[in-house]
């Protein structure tokens, strides 16, 4: 078992995280089974008050969930590859747990804090009215959120029991290895990096113009929405293998060196949290400009509001797409400029 300070505060908040949800779970039984809004009589009086008492745990969760997920990839980035012989990066960390430990982790910890997000959402709208006309809807989603969350503290601890301390990893040398060929490290999945250049900046170009529009609009638009949030889905995997397969070679100066870790490291100034950060706003937010009108379009009264939150997501769209474009493609273009030459030729 691998046993590291900062892995041990890791589980630590994941545990008492999920200690705030279970904690939290028992109103929100008796709140979907029970609610009766229209009813003023002590029973539903106090099943308000512990409604709130549960909402406070639940986002105290949510945090403590955010705080692990943040220390999970700074740990793997940064902390745990000193104590590993031959890991250089997080891929170094990554290949020394058990065989697709790390692919499960961080699919568990990416779908918690998607859930964990859409959840506060809607318990933020459902605070905003007095009658709280959206906290079945909020408990029954809360309901979910243990589950996955067992998965991910479960995930997290075999992950790491696979990794032996003294047993040496190959890291960036198995990012050359998948390449037999030139050609296959000028491709990703068969298909040239021209190609997949191409579809980078038109779904770039689509972002922004439906993002904005709908800034600027401000109608309720559900053909819109769902645009932008179809496109915020093709453009995320689209960015993420030009960033790591094209885009990251402008950080590292060497060519087809397709490793996603190495962004993070202070070498390269860190750019990796930033980069993947606004990335994880995009997805996290076109999910909330898809699904949040859906959930709260039976009631008018916070309906309107919801759609004031989904204008808000889409300037944080547009916020993170900027910062990600500045800190991915300028040096691209700074090279050309300087060299008149892009590093692929």
């Amino acid at each position: 078992m691998f046993w590291h300070p900062l892995l041990l505060a890791i589980l630590s908040a994941q545990f008492m995280s999920l200690l705030l949800m279970l904690a939290a779970c028992p109103t929100w039984v008796n709140t979907v089974l029970n609610w009766q809004p229209l009813v003023a009589d002590s029973g539903q009086l106090s099943l308000e008050a512990k409604a709130e008492g549960a909402s406070i745990l639940g986002r105290a969760a949510c945090g403590l969930a955010l705080f692990a997920a943040g220390l999970l990839i700074f740990g793997i980035a940064n902390i745990f590859c000193e104590d590993i012989p031959g890991a250089m990066c997080g891929t170094g960390v990554c290949q020394a747990m058990a065989a697709n430990g790390s692919t499960r982790l961080l699919l568990y910890s990416g779908l918690l804090l998607l859930l964990m997000k859409l959840w506060y959402e809607l318990d933020r709208l459902n605070r905003m009215l007095p009658e709280m006309p959206l906290t079945q809807t909020s408990a029954r989603l809360f309901l979910v959120i243990p589950v996955v969350a067992v998965l991910t503290l479960k995930q997290t601890y075999e992950a790491f029991a696979g990794i032996r301390p003294h047993q040496p990893v190959d890291c960036c040398a198995v990012v050359y290895d998948q390449f037999s060929t030139l050609e296959q490290a000028s491709s990703i999945f068969g298909i040239g990096d021209t190609v997949w250049a191409g579809a980078f900046i038109v779904l770039n170009i689509l972002l922004f113009v439906l993002s904005v529009g709908l800034i600027v609009l401000r109608r309720d638009r559900p053909r819109a929405r769902s645009l932008l949030a179809a496109v915020t889905w093709l453009w995320l995997p689209v960015a993420a293998l030009m960033l790591v397969n094209v885009l990251s070679a402008y950080h590292y100066r060497v060519l087809h060196h397709h490793c996603p870790w190495c962004l993070f490291l202070p070498e390269h100034h860190l750019v990796g949290y930033p980069l993947y950060g606004a990335m994880a706003i995009i997805g996290m937010e076109g999910l909330t400009i898809f699904l949040l009108p859906c959930l709260v379009k039976h009631d008018t009264g916070i309906y309107w509001i919801g759609l004031d939150r989904c204008w808000h997501a889409a300037k944080r769209i547009t916020m993170a797409q900027l910062v990600f474009l500045i800190l991915a493609v300028l040096p691209a273009i700074v090279w050309r400029l300087r060299h008149g030459v892009w590093m692929s030729g």
